[in-house]
């Protein structure tokens, strides 16, 4: 299963229009505990106050509140997506809550270039849905720097009795997120960085994977 550039941006361009909407849609993604995951994904990082960090595939913003926790103002945020309404929709995000260290960026992440190296990568329902996502990666990894750490948040079908919903949620979440239920990003991560560590969550439905760059 792979999506284009093109159909990912034609999926997103709605998801940003509508806010809201995406927000719900996470909501019931993560069974209503989206926000102590994105938690849980941010403090993996083990982010300090001053940090640069990227939100990879960005989305709305909606991890900004727990990276701003984590750097506070002096800090750092590289906000990376290529869907220009879903990057519109995190700027919106940032100037209703007056963050002002956060940087926008629009980009294809496969062919991702920093003119710095960051403290933490962060992504969050976003590497499953990026075409070529180990490419997205390796970029990725290559601006981290040496003893920091990379952290996922993403999803996978479930196993045991509730396998049998598989069909219906790949259907389901092919056409409302573009989510390529094949990848495997964990052991794609493994290729790129040292002590991987998996977390599941959700009946096993959610993972958070965590890595450092060494």
């Amino acid at each position: 299963m792979q999506y284009s550039l093109k159909q990912v941006e034609k999926t997103y361009k709605v998801w940003g229009q509508f806010p809201f909407l995406y927000k719900l849609a996470c909501l019931i993604t993560l069974i209503g505990r989206e926000n102590k995951l994105r938690r849980l994904t941010v403090k993996a990082l083990k982010l300090q106050t001053g940090d640069t960090v990227l939100d990879l595939a960005c989305g709305t913003g909606l991890n900004h509140e727990f990276l701003e926790n984590a750097v506070g103002p002096s800090g750092k945020i590289i906000a990376f997506d290529y869907s220009i309404e879903m990057l519109t929709a995190a700027k919106l995000r940032a100037v209703k809550h007056n963050w002002n260290n956060i940087i926008f960026m629009q980009g294809d992440a496969a062919k991702l270039s920093l003119s710095e190296k960051v403290d933490g990568i962060l992504s969050t329902l976003g590497i499953s849905a990026i075409p070529q996502h180990k490419e997205a990666l390796k970029h990725a990894v290559n601006v981290l720097k040496n003893g920091k750490r990379i952290s996922i948040l993403d999803a996978q079908l479930p196993t045991g009795f509730w396998k049998i919903f598989n069909p219906l949620i790949a259907h389901v979440y092919k056409n409302w997120a573009s989510w390529d239920y094949t990848k495997n990003i964990r052991d794609d991560l493994k290729q790129l960085v040292n002590d991987v560590e998996i977390k599941k969550y959700n009946g096993g439905t959610i993972f958070i994977a965590t890595g450092t760059k060494v």
